[in-house]
């Protein structure tokens, strides 16, 4: 993906008090969406006032809007200093991006404002992003591995191909089943040969592509697209080969070269270390060993379509030692789907039309596979007997890259490295190592342009090298020049910043080195073909003040070291020893001895052909993490088998995993873990010191859960227990952040002292003195009787928590705890209030509360009968009488009679009722008792004439 980097213009009228920078992405389609490339790929504030700014405001936005509108809100930038921006994910309308079928410029805009109340814009500019279709891939020229995204698997033209590539095999007397690599190679070589000439028979005929689209790009065709109009370029046809490779189980690569794309597949499962893969040999060697095919895809559409044999003899002649300068690179798809790169997803099925084919005669077409090296129809069961020794060269030869993938044995100079004007190295390494900042600046034009008077005659009558000697006075003001414009020096120092930077950042190692000197070797003796290998590494920064400002370079705080993979390859490829140890390099009286060096490898070597020390210097980046492992691996073997885990690996890999050491019941920790040996400085439930207590008893086990569940909370008192137990511990993460989180949370406790930073820019040799220094000189926090006094009072406060807890899970005779009492009462918050009460909760036990439940059943059922309004309502709620009369007095007067016995009978029934099921004495509803007083006063001639 092509990047912009954009800052706003200074305009000498009205200077900009506060910038914008960023670096933003060229182009954007659906792909890039899918799998998640962002727009912006940095963004940044600089301050550049004297005064500082408060409460900003940075909004992002895009017409048309092809993401949500973001902002940034800052509550404050201090005078003269710049703020970085880490939060850059932009929503991106996925909708919007499928939709396009033709590319549309999009632009984007940023403002800065200043101020809540009225804000104060202090900032802005504009900048356009290429939006392209759904269906178009953006070239090499952007992010190479995003073709994978093209490769459709899933589409239903791929399915169709390979039932129809099973019937091949049936007819061809070979099994239909579409089973990848379960057969072996041969099995995945005529998988490939029936998927050949399934397509093969489709009848499609070639469209030519748009020049140098592997480069700028071109509208891809899908699978569907090709079936349904039997048109395809050489990329179409690769990708739809690619696509039903994938599908079929099988591990497909495409090739690139001069205006051309091919594919190739894998015969074993197995995939390239990386998903862009610029070395040609690499593919060569795959192909020679017969662990790889590739074939020319573009054959498809001949009549007949060739043998498969034949389109792999010419896939492997365009990758030949003849052509390879026409190669650009490969694709592994694999790797790329490994690294999260998805397809991109099918257009809503359409109903298509029958495609005529050009049908072939497919017995005649199938070919059996040829004969493969023995290793590669290893079957799984003979692997499953690997032994010990073996899977340790397996590691090894994996960990030590000896191949010429690697740039410490075959550097190829080109944007990501810089070739410094330096005619003496020994005096820029001397520099250096005092400590002084080397200033890079482009090379001056000296009797260039509209000079009339020619270098060459001048340098032969003043007998010197006018560059040389305008290198070595800019050397002596520590200046060094480079050979490059001005936009050409800064875009590669860029991209050298940052991307050392960002390793330093996420690996904790230095990556960026000034090669001094390089081999140049050969393979063998008769091979044209030179490769440069860097001789000595010294570890440099580089810094800048600005943006504006030039780069200058440093010394890093490590030590130089000689290429060690050099030295590896050498001992086992050539049996040549060079007779210099990686680390201890010879010195001068200033730094390293260059001239030494070099003299010393030039003797080791004078007596092979074709063998010699190239004296150039060239900034760049190199990594050692993979053979500083395979050195211990190979070199300390032993010492590492004598701890479990490894030597379970290593010995029994498939075998359960034994621990002798069990986790501690979480629910008896109280009883059996006391507080004076629990040392948790931060909040833990009780499956988490679980973990603490059984890691540092020794236990080996994972720890797994979601984010925020406290993974890093409990590493970080699983360490404060063992410093407490006095024990070392080594904490490692292929990532900063997390070591950063871990670390965080042990300083804000009072323990950052005991930690030892190895894996970040706080690994140099003088911070690390000094932070051995501060936990030397650090004393004790706490007494050990203070420390005693504090246990104990945590004790008790322990045991008062813990006999609460019990005290409210106790079960009482009725089976319910307190607990649960509570639960049911808040459940039942919006039922009437009973006025009951007992003078004891051990009044019941599990029989009497069966008998209260069964009880209260019944009595609902009758409740239900008689109807609520029975039980709710007014006792004179039934008169409903509304004129007087003889006859009705006379029933009323009957009727008052009566109800004197009737409550009377009412509370004979009450008492048997709470005597049966063990009620206190019931308080009655006071209607019932005032009318039991008002009968006993009046009688109910009085009665009655009261209520008439």
């Amino acid at each position: 993906m092509d990047e912009t980097i954009v800052e706003p213009a200074d305009t000498p009228e009205e200077p900009r008090c506060v910038q914008i920078r960023a670096t933003l992405a060229g182009k954007i389609n659906l792909a890039d969406f899918q799998n998640a490339i962002p727009v912006v790929h940095e963004l940044s504030l600089a301050n550049e006032t004297a005064d500082d700014i408060k409460e900003l405001r940075l909004t992002a936005s895009s017409e048309p809007s092809f993401f949500k509108t973001k902002t940034w809100n800052l509550d404050y930038v201090a005078a003269g200093k710049d703020i970085r921006i880490s939060d850059l994910d932009l929503l991106l309308d996925g909708a919007l991006l499928g939709r396009l079928t033709e590319s549309e410029k999009a632009l984007i805009t940023f403002k800065l404002t200043a101020g809540s109340a009225k804000p104060l814009e202090l900032a802005s500019f504009e900048s356009t992003v290429e939006l392209l279709p759904r269906n178009q891939w953006g070239g090499l020229a952007a992010l190479p591995d995003m073709v994978a995204a093209f490769v459709q698997p899933n589409e239903q033209a791929v399915e169709r191909v390979l039932k129809k590539a099973a019937d091949v095999l049936h007819k061809a007397g070979k099994s239909g089943a579409i089973n990848g690599y379960q057969e072996g190679a041969k099995r995945a070589w005529e998988l490939a040969s029936a998927i050949w000439n399934a397509i093969g028979s489709m009848g499609i005929d070639y469209a030519v592509p748009p020049a140098s689209f592997e480069q700028s790009g071109q509208k891809v065709r899908s699978p569907s697209q090709i079936a349904d109009s039997g048109l395809g370029t050489c990329l179409d046809l690769a990708l739809f080969v690619c696509a039903a490779l994938e599908q079929a189980g099988l591990n497909a690569v495409l090739i690139f070269t001069d205006g051309h794309a091919f594919p190739g597949v894998w015969l074993k499962p197995e995939e390239f270390s990386t998903s862009v893969i610029d070395d040609v040999t690499a593919l060569r060697k795959r192909v020679k060993l017969k662990e790889m095919v590739l074939f020319e895809s573009t054959m498809l559409t001949h009549r007949p379509h060739p043998a498969f044999s034949f389109a792999i003899a010419n896939g492997e002649e365009q990758i030949s030692e003849e052509a390879e300068r026409k190669f650009h690179l490969a694709i592994d798809i694999r790797r790329a789907r490994m690294q999260r790169i998805k397809p991109l997803a099918s257009e809503q099925a359409i109903e298509r039309g029958t495609v005529g084919t050009d049908e072939v005669n497919l017995e005649r077409g199938f070919e059996v596979a040829p004969e493969l090296p023995e290793e590669l129809e290893r079957s799984l069961e003979d692997k499953a007997v690997e032994r010990p020794e073996d899977r340790l060269t397996r590691w090894q030869r994996k960990l030590l890259d000896l191949s010429l993938r690697n740039n410490l044995l075959s550097f190829k100079a080109g944007k990501k490295s810089l070739k410094l004007e330096a005619p003496d190295p020994g005096q820029l390494e001397d520099i250096l190592a005092e400590g002084h900042a080397i200033k890079l600046l482009t090379r001056p034009d000296l009797m260039d342009g509209n000079d009339p008077r020619s270098q060459a005659i001048h340098e032969a009558r003043e007998r010197e090298n006018i560059r040389r000697s305008h290198a070595i006075d800019a050397l002596k003001r520590k200046e060094v020049f480079v050979g490059l414009s001005q936009d050409e020096m800064d875009t590669r120092l860029v991209e050298l910043f940052r991307t050392s930077r960002t390793n330093l950042q996420e690996g904790g190692s230095n990556t960026l080195y000034l090669a001094l000197g390089f081999l140049s070797w050969t393979r063998e003796a008769k091979d044209d073909k030179k490769y440069r290998a860097p001789l000595i590494l010294v570890p440099v920064s580089l810094e800048r003040r600005s943006a504006r400002s030039g780069f200058s370079l440093t010394l890093h705080d490590d030590e130089p070291r000689f290429n060690p993979t050099l030295i590896e390859m050498l001992r086992q490829d050539f049996e040549l020893e060079l007779g210099i140890q990686d680390t201890e390099l010879p010195k001068d009286d200033s730094g390293l001895d260059v001239a030494g060096i070099w003299k010393t490898v030039s003797s080791a070597v004078k007596d092979i052909k074709g063998w010699e020390v190239v004296e150039e210097v060239v900034l760049a980046t190199f990594s050692f993490a993979k053979y500083l492992m395979w050195k211990d691996l190979t070199e300390r073997t032993e010492q590492l088998k004598q701890n479990a885990v490894v030597r379970h690996l290593i010995e029994t890999p498939r075998d359960s995993y034994e621990s002798a050491i069990e986790f501690p019941d979480a629910r008896r920790l109280d009883v059996e873990l006391p507080v004076k040996n629990t040392f948790c400085p931060l909040p833990a439930d009780s499956s988490q010191l679980s973990a603490v207590v059984a890691g540092s008893k020794g236990k080996d086990f994972v720890l797994i859960g979601p984010p925020g569940t406290g993974k890093s909370q409990t590493i970080s008192n699983l360490i404060a227990q063992c410093l407490a137990e006095r024990k070392r511990v080594l904490f490692v993460s292929e990532k900063m952040a997390a070591l950063d989180v871990v670390y965080r949370r042990l300083a804000d406790v009072g323990l950052g002292n005991f930690c030892l930073e190895l894996h970040s820019s706080k690994a140099r040799k003088t911070e690390v003195l000094e932070q051995l220094r501060t936990s030397w000189d650090s004393a004790a926090a706490m007494e050990p009787d203070e420390w005693h006094a504090e246990a104990a009072r945590l004790e008790g406060l322990r045991n008062q928590l813990n006999g609460y807890v019990e005290r409210l899970h106790l079960r009482y005779p009725n089976g319910l705890s307190v607990y649960e009492a509570i639960g049911r009462v808040v459940a039942g918050h919006d039922l009437p209030v009973l006025q009951l009460s007992w003078p004891s909760a051990r009044v019941h036990d599990s029989v009497a509360m069966r008998t209260l439940r069964e009880t209260a059943e019944l009595l609902d059922v009758h409740a239900k009968v008689m109807g609520e309004g029975q039980l709710t309502s007014s006792p004179l709620a039934h008169v409903v009488q509304t004129e007087w009369s003889p006859l009705w007095q006379a029933a009323l007067l009957d009727s008052a009679r009566a109800i004197g016995p009737v409550v009377a009978g009412f509370d004979a029934a009450t008492e048997q009722l709470r005597a049966a099921v063990g009620l206190p004495p019931l308080i009655l509803d006071s209607r019932v008792s005032r009318l039991r007083k008002y009968l006993a006063r009046k009688s109910s001639r009085r009665m009655v004439k009261a209520l008439i």
